[in-house]
Order: structure tokens, then sequence, then C-alpha cells
């Protein structure tokens, strides 16, 4: 039944709806929704104390949207959207953004649409930096131990310690070692001075673009908390509000997830904004060319902040700088180039997007970059162990030292089988703190709102539901795409004129499944947002709602007759636990974040 010219609008559609029974009314239910036998009726004609509310038929009959409908309340309403979510919309500007243009957008919709992405991204992020931090301690101890035998090469120290932060602060950016005329081998082990500033200079410069904690960061994670600690008091405290409190307490449980996120972004550590890693790596101006006419200077290309796929060499190629000390990219002419794209839509996506919420598309080019110049290091210091080893001077020398083979391209997308167990490990760890964080929060909320009176899937719980599984699928499409992008790109870095047909399905699979992905991402944003209004404005205050025909359609109830005490009495357990829960959720992300593996 719709709106009629007679329905009465009201303040209170639950307190409208109880006026319009007695004692001797049909459809009246105890607190589990059952129907009463042999109800003994005051003088007064008044609702006993065992009766809690009426069955969905009863309601629809005399409360329905024909008899009633709760009016809004603007004033009451901008004060709860105040208290309640404002503080959690204004928390989003404190997601990590540092991207380009609309980009910036698009990552505040993929975060508030997919927290399980974010936290996905961001836990490789904090696992990425400790593999790095391991792995590079014991570079750092060989290196010290290289000094003390032999001190012409204890710039290897220091050159060594910034390289493990710059792997670490780069994982926002796509990154690329590039070996074409010794690149990376040079800048790993010549004595130049000129490289030793540019290690110092390049660390030093993304540090300073870290993002840091502010104090417009510290007010608004303090408003969100106590906007969420205000929602859990009133819910529990019979004084402050209606029996739908508890409710609205769940409708900010569903949003606690940014807690940690908000925390972890910063803790774990990305870049102020899109450009910082590009200009930290290729501005500095290393090496000296006196040759050139007014003088000049040459710029490191061995760690490139570039998506781009380096094809194999022509055979006729040779390399002209045996005798530079130099880390340009070779000029020389390559392949013909394939065709990137499905559709129009380049296949790499994300991957070559900057910004800390696209880092999950990043995890296998990552681990190839960082282990090229891992491996570099490792190999060099064991070289320069040796006895009458000296300091290279040409460009070939230094590739033997560091292990690379000479006229060959460094890999960006290692074979399935050859990626280190690092990598997989991470994978699926970040997973589980993924979900984890996820379910934890809305599951939190879920439970809240499905337990409250009358106990069911209704239009909270659903509501809560359905953004917890949009939420998880969206996450799943861009990770499927992000692994079909990579196992395509990896066929075309082996053969760049492969066109087989399971090459193009690989293709279509990663374009097909993150566009799907992001729009279901951006349209559970928009979901949860206004879910959220319409909670706090009374949309859910009808008989379908209340009801929770979303599971029980006819058999349903609702507790229409239950003060907040009442309310209270009956669910403060389950407030309770909901909160306790999501608290917990946080902390131990938030634990997980704050771990270093130095201490």
């Amino acid at each position: 039944m719709g709106i009629s010219l007679s329905t009465q609008w009201v303040p209170s559609w639950q307190t409208a709806c109880a006026q319009k029974f007695n004692c001797t009314s049909d459809g009246l239910v105890n607190i589990n929704g059952g129907p009463l036998q042999s109800l003994v009726c005051p003088a007064d004609g008044s609702i006993p104390t065992e009766v809690w509310g009426i069955t969905a038929k009863a309601c629809n009959q005399q409360c329905g949207p024909g008899a009633l409908r709760q009016s809004v309340d603007f004033s009451a309403s901008a004060i709860t959207l105040t208290t309640w979510l404002l503080p959690w919309i204004a928390l989003i500007a404190q997601l990590p953004f540092e991207a380009h243009g609309w980009m910036n957008i698009l990552s505040g919709c993929l975060a508030v649409g997919s927290p399980a992405l974010a936290t996905y991204s961001l836990t490789l992020t904090a696992l990425n930096r400790w593999y790095i931090s391991r792995q590079f301690q014991k570079l750092k101890d060989m290196a010290r131990n290289l000094k003390d035998a032999r001190p012409e090469y204890g710039y290897m120290v220091e050159r060594v310690d910034s390289a493990a932060f710059i792997l670490q602060e780069v994982q926002q950016c796509p990154m690329r070692a590039n070996q074409r005329d010794g690149a990376l081998a040079s800048l790993i082990v010549f004595g130049d001075p000129g490289l030793q500033d540019f290690w110092r200079f390049a660390a030093k410069d993304l540090k300073n673009t870290r993002r840091g904690f502010t104090y417009s960061f510290l007010a608004q994670v303090i408003m969100a908390f106590l906007a969420y600690l205000v929602s859990f008091i009133a819910a529990v405290h019979d004084s402050l509000g209606s029996p739908d409190v508890g409710l609205q307490f769940a409708s900010s449980t569903v949003w606690s997830w940014m807690f940690p996120i908000v925390f972890g972004y910063i803790r774990v550590g990305s870049q102020a904004e899109a450009g910082c890693i590009k200009e930290a790596l290729t501005d500095h101006k290393i090496i000296p060319q006196p040759e050139a006419t007014g003088g000049g200077y040459l710029h490191q290309a061995g760690l490139c902040p570039s998506a781009e796929l380096h094809f194999p060499l022509n055979s006729g190629d040779q390399d002209d700088s045996h005798d530079k000390q130099t880390a340009t990219v070779s000029r020389k002419p390559q392949s013909a180039r394939p065709s990137l794209t499905w559709l129009g839509f380049d296949v790499r996506g994300d991957e070559k997007r900057e910004g800390p919420i696209f880092n999950y598309s990043r995890i296998f080019t990552w681990f190839a970059f960082a282990e090229h110049v891992r491996g570099g290091f490792e190999k060099s210091i064991q070289s320069l162990q040796k006895a009458g080893a000296e300091i290279p001077s040409t460009s070939e020398e230094a590739t033997i030292i560091c292990g690379f083979t000479q006229q060959k391209d460094l890999t960006a997308y290692t074979a399935w089988q050859e990626l280190p167990a690092p990598a997989i490990q991470n994978i699926l760890a970040a997973a589980f703190v993924a979900l984890v964080v996820q379910w934890g929060t809305t599951g939190a909320a879920i439970f809240v709102a499905y337990s409250t009176p009358a106990v069911g899937l209704g239009c909270r719980s659903g509501s809560y539901l359905i953004y917890g599984v949009a939420a998880t699928i969206s996450w799943l499409l861009l990770v499927i795409s992000s692994i079909a992008s990579h196992a395509f790109m990896q066929r075309l870095e082996e053969d760049p004129h492969r066109e087989d047909i399971a090459t193009k399905i690989l293709g279509g699979l990663a374009v097909g499944t993150r566009l799907t992905g992001k729009a279901i991402a951006i349209c559970n944003a928009s979901w949860l947002i206004a879910s959220s209004v319409m909670e706090d404005i009374g949309t859910f205050q009808t008989c379908w709602c209340q009801t929770d025909a979303f599971q029980y359609h006819d058999n349903g109830w609702t507790p229409v007759f239950k003060s907040a005490s009442d309310m209270r009495s009956a669910a403060q357990g389950i407030w309770l636990g909901g909160f306790l829960w999501s608290i917990a959720v946080c902390l131990f992300a938030a634990a997980i974040f704050t771990y270093d593996p130095r201490s």
C-alpha cells in the first residue's frame, strides 16, 4: 500500500503506531515474536508488560504507508547527522590519496566502497617493508664487514642503508629496474661521489616528503572516535534517545574500519603527494660530463619510476658506453611495441597509477624490482670481498660484479614459478587481514542490528550485509584483475609479438574485472553514505523495515510498545559485544601496522 491522501504524517512513527492498539487488538506478540495466549488485560485497557510488539500483518493494516508516515524533523536529523555521521565523512579526507587529479576521488571511493581493498593494499605495503628491513639488515652486516676488511668500500654501508629506505618508500609508484648500458650495476657499485650523493639525497628527499601525523589528522580521528563512543553510550544508557539509538550505533560500527586504515597508512608510510617519488629519483644530477658543450650532467636511470615495459634489444645492438661511468638508458632502437590495451583500456590498469590504494596491483612488479636491487647489492658485496677485487671503472665490470648479464633487460613481470616465496606469503597474509578488518567491523554492525529486537535480517542489518558482500566482491575482482594483468604482461615481456587467444582472454579478463570491481566499489561507497543518511533521518521507520520483512516477509514483527530502557535491558549485552569486537579488530589491525621488525 502506498502513500494516500489519508496518510497521517507523525513525528514518531513508533509512538503513533503503538497508540492504534489496545489490549484486545489482534496481532500482539511477546519478546520472541510469538502470539500471546490467555492475555489478561488491565482494567484501563492498556498494554500489558509482556506485550512487546505487533505482527507484520497488524502493522501493515494499522501503521502502513497508507496510514502512517514519519515526517522528517530537519533540526533533529541535522543534529543526528552532525553528531554521528559527519565525523566519519570528514575522516575520509585522511584516507590515502596521493594520486593525480580525479584519481584522488577514485581513491576515496575505492577505500570507502571496499575497506577490504584499502586494508589489503595497506597490509601488503607493511609486509613488503618488513621484508626489505629483514633482507637489507643482512646486507648492512655484510657491508660493515666489507668496510672493516676493505676501508675503500666504506661507501657501500651508507648506500645499502639508503637503498633499503628507498625500496620501502616507493611502493605507491610503479617501479622498474633498468640495466641497459649497465645503469643499475653502475648505480650500485661505482665509487663516484655523485652517485653517493644520489643515494643520500634521494633517501633524504623521500623522508622529507613522507606523510606524517598532523593536528588536523589528530582532531578528525578524535572527533570520529568520540562520535562512535557517544553513539555507544547513548545506546546503552536508557536516558539518551529512543529504542532506535542502538541501531544507529550499528551504523557507526560499520564505519569503524577507518580507524586502523587512516592510522596505518601514516604509520606504515606514504608520500605526501603524487610526483614525490619521481622527483626524488630523477631530479639529481649525479655524473659530470665535462666534454659536453658548456659542461653537463647525467641523471641516474637504474631506478625508473615508471610502468614502461622494456622489450628485448635487437640482436645487432651494441653497447657504445664501455668507457663511461653512466647510468643512462640505452637509446638504441627497440622491437616494435605490441598493443597493451584491450578495447582501448590499458591492461596494466592500476599498476601504472600512483597512490597507496593501488599498491595491491604492484605486488608482483615491486617484488621483481626489489629483488633486482637487493640481488645486485648482495652479489656486489660478495664479489668485492674477494681478494684483489677493485672498484669497477666501466659498466661492463660493474655488471659482472653485480651478477647481471650483459645486454639483457631485467624482467619486470616475473614468471609464476619464479616468484619468491615471501611474495606469495605476503599476499595470503594481506588477504587474511583484509577479511578480518572488513568483516570484523561490518560483521559487528550486522550482529548488533540483527540481534536487537525484533531479531532478524531487516533494512538495517540487510544494508550492512549488502555493503560487506559488495566490498568483498569488489576487492576480489580487483585482485583477480591484477593477477590477469600480470599474466598478460609477463607473456608479452617474453614475446612482444605474442597474439594467441589465451593472451587476448587474459587482457579482457584483466580489464573486465577491473572495471566491474571499481564500479561496484563506487556504487557501494554511495550506498554506505546513503544508507547511513536514511538511518539517521528515519527512512527505515516503516512496517517493511521494522518487521524484518527482508528475512521473514509477512511473518515478522516489530516492538512498538517498549521504551528505551526496555530495549537497553534486552540488548545492551549485544551492543557491548559489538562495540568491544569492533574495537578489538581495530586494535589488531593497528598492532600489525605498528610493528617494527627492527625492534
